[in-house]
């Protein structure tokens, strides 16, 4: 009987039912040879995206053990500085990278903040200024475990990147995503391909390239998006476009808050798309039906991105087109950056929902896609000390796994056997007077959450509470509720009122403080450590004035007005939307009637305008101007510290315990 050669046969085993050979093996097998072997695949295969290392690459490894990746998507603030990047970075990003850079000690970080004579550069050596774990990678000392793919961000140096570009850095397992190179992963059932866009979106430097010495833009250690760089993404994009792949648009902005980001999402058929950018303590995933009521607000979304950028494009019209006149290359990615914007919609009102022109209206006058308005799918990450997301893919189907540190809420348990003591309830009727009557007594009804919020930072210290504390006597039959009433509507942190309200003293102490306001202060000594130290000697106290802020007060106001001009010009103004960078203000007590001038459930929108704004403020979408809903000096959110990105929840949660039942938002000393 004639054998067919198997070259996989080498153990002599046979069909079934055939004959056994008397010298086992059959003749002319071959051994197998290992580049004749095929890989069996079990489990899925998990693609890490994390973003914000902030060049502590050491941690690229660790992450991707404990999340079991076999892929790293890094979304910006990789760490792309080298050893000469300290001295062309910039004082002032010198300082941000500082700040939240984990490669520097917490005594360094306390002396930059606090500021002091000459420069930081000066101040400090360059071996206390680690910026970036980048050259380890570059001199083979640390190696990564897996492959990372990344874009740059918005703190990074140009340099370094152009040296990647041209091939004189390289590093093994790192791979730029950028606007002349995707990447294309074949894991797991699914083509995954890797379009991605590094640097900030900003309108006004969407026409500069900074140092950049190639189509890289950026400058003294920051670095930003550039039109020509969206054209030649959009021409990379239509280049390798193959209708069988998955497309995953990765970016360091958030396509939530930059409408051309959107809309160019969009024209590179994404399916996803993953950003960073925003500094949350928890991820968020969405898609824009599931965050615009309406069509109209998402219309209204692109089209007030569309003329901001035309704003300036009009302005720079006149001397771009001259300039690359003569470059047919620059010409071509121009007009394909153009046609992103020009599919923008020009207003929020009108439109065909369904991507063709509607009747009687031309095509431009609000035209969207609404498949990707259903059906793109959106990750924005939380930076990687706090969280990530993993995809986890398998048989063509792409699952998520989505981890986060969060906040911390374990004080609230602490304060729980504060909550229960129920001496606070009498207050109001033993102290009738309007001018000594502790400030619940004011407006009963909002009693509870009123104390919770805005008594207890003025309260004195704690020996002065402890005579009001062992009091479990007998209470009149109320007190129950009441007691319930005030666990239930103290602010996150806030101690409880029913330690404040039979005195009538913090209404007083609270009008007569002369003190500094400290917003997004961490501890005591985080807000100490702002001032000099000829101030630091004049502080009184500090006392906790809501859940992440603090009052410095100060004997006179000549201490307090002296300490508040030698403080730095970036703890008093803020210039960015970092948020958990702290801010001083001089300190005023809230006013009396502030439960009414905020507005309950009833007056929802006022955090955005509303009452603040003398209620005059239009509704419903307004960034025609280009700013966000969550930009201006009054609202809270962005990065970590103890809020976080929580600042809308906290309003959200303020007016429904305040409004449905009478009473106002939170009150003025935690805005």
């Amino acid at each position: 009987m004639a054998t067919t050669r198997n070259p996989y046969n080498n153990q002599g085993y046979l069909p079934n039912g055939a004959a056994a050979h008397p010298t086992g093996p059959i003749p002319g097998a071959t051994p197998l040879l290992p580049n004749q072997g095929r890989v069996i695949q079990t489990g899925p295969i998990r693609v890490l995206c994390i973003a914000d290392v902030r060049g502590n690459l050491r941690s690229l490894n660790e992450l991707a053990k404990t999340a079991r990746a076999d892929y790293i998507i890094h979304t910006g603030d990789f760490g792309f500085y080298d050893e000469t990047s300290l001295e062309r970075i910039a004082e002032k990003t010198l300082k941000h990278v500082a700040q939240y850079s984990p490669l520097i000690s917490e005594a360094v970080k306390k002396g930059i903040a606090s500021g002091g004579p000459g420069s930081v550069k000066a101040r400090y050596s360059p071996a206390e200024l680690p910026l970036s774990e980048l050259p380890l990678l570059i001199s083979g000392d640390l190696k990564l475990d897996v492959p990372v793919y990344t874009v740059w961000g918005a703190c990074e140096d140009v340099r370094v990147l152009e040296k990647f570009r041209s091939k004189e850095y390289k590093v093994n397992n790192l791979f730029i995503i950028d606007e002349a190179q995707s990447m294309l992963l074949e894991i797991g059932g699914v083509k995954l391909r890797l379009l991605g866009l590094g640097g900030a979106v900003v309108m006004h430097k969407l026409f500069d390239n900074g140092e950049g010495r190639t189509t890289i833009a950026g400058g003294q250690g920051t670095m930003w998006t550039t039109l020509l760089q969206i054209g030649e993404l959009v021409d990379t994009a239509n280049r390798v476009y193959d209708p069988t792949e998955t497309r995953v648009f990765v970016t360091h902005a958030s396509p939530a808050r930059e409408g051309i980001l959107n809309q160019l999402s969009v024209t590179l058929k994404a399916d996803f798309s993953i950003s960073a950018g925003l500094h949350f303590r928890y991820g968020s995933s969405y898609n824009e039906f599931s965050v615009n009521p309406t069509l109209d607000h998402y219309r209204g979304k692109l089209a007030a991105s569309k003329a901001s950028f035309n704003d300036v494009w009009e302005t720079v019209k006149g001397e771009v087109e001259p300039a690359i006149q003569q470059n047919d290359a620059q010409q071509s990615l121009l007009k394909n950056a153009l046609g992103v914007v020009d599919k923008m919609p020009s207003t929020a009102a009108g439109g065909n929902p369904f991507g063709g022109a509607a009747a009687n209206q031309p095509a431009a006058l609000g035209q969207v896609d609404e498949s990707a308005f259903k059906n793109m799918w959106n990750f924005n990450l939380a930076d990687a000390a706090f969280g990530w997301l993993v995809l986890e893919i398998q048989d063509g189907r792409i699952g998520t796994e989505m981890r986060a540190q969060g906040f911390n809420f374990s004080h609230r348990g602490a304060k729980q056997p504060a909550a229960a003591v129920p001496p606070a309830v009498p207050a109001p009727s033993t102290s009738p007077h309007p001018s000594t009557a502790p400030p619940a007594a004011q407006n009963p009804p909002a009693a509870p959450q009123r104390q919770a919020s805005g008594v207890k930072p003025a309260q004195a210290p704690v020996p002065q509470v402890k005579p009001a504390t062992p009091q479990p006597v007998p209470t009149p039959s109320p007190a129950p509720k009441e007691t319930e009433k005030q666990a239930a509507s103290g602010t996150n942190g806030a101690s409880n009122a029913p330690e404040t309200a039979p005195s009538p003293a913090p209404k007083a102490s609270a009008e007569g403080i002369i003190g500094l306001f400290v917003m997004n202060a961490q501890s005591d000594e985080h807000a100490r450590d702002l001032f000099t130290d000829e101030d630091k000697a004049k502080i009184v106290k500090i006392e906790r004035w809501g859940q992440s802020n603090k009052v410095v007060q100060f004997k006179t106001n000549e201490d307090r007005d002296g300490a508040m001009d030698r403080l730095p010009d970036d703890v008093k103004n803020r210039t960015q939307e970092d948020r958990s960078k702290p801010l001083v203000k001089i300190f005023n007590p809230p006013p009396r009637n502030q439960f009414n001038a905020r507005g309950g459930a009833g007056n929802w929108g006022s955090s955005r305008g509303g009452a603040r704004d003398g209620g005059n403020a239009p509704s419903g979408y307004r960034s025609a101007g280009g700013a966000s809903d969550s930009e201006g000096a009054g609202r809270r959110g962005g990065r970590g510290g103890a809020r976080g990105g929580r600042g809308g929840s906290d309003r959200g949660r303020g007016s429904r315990r305040g409004g449905v039942k009478g009473e106002g938002a939170s009150p003025a000393p935690d805005s």
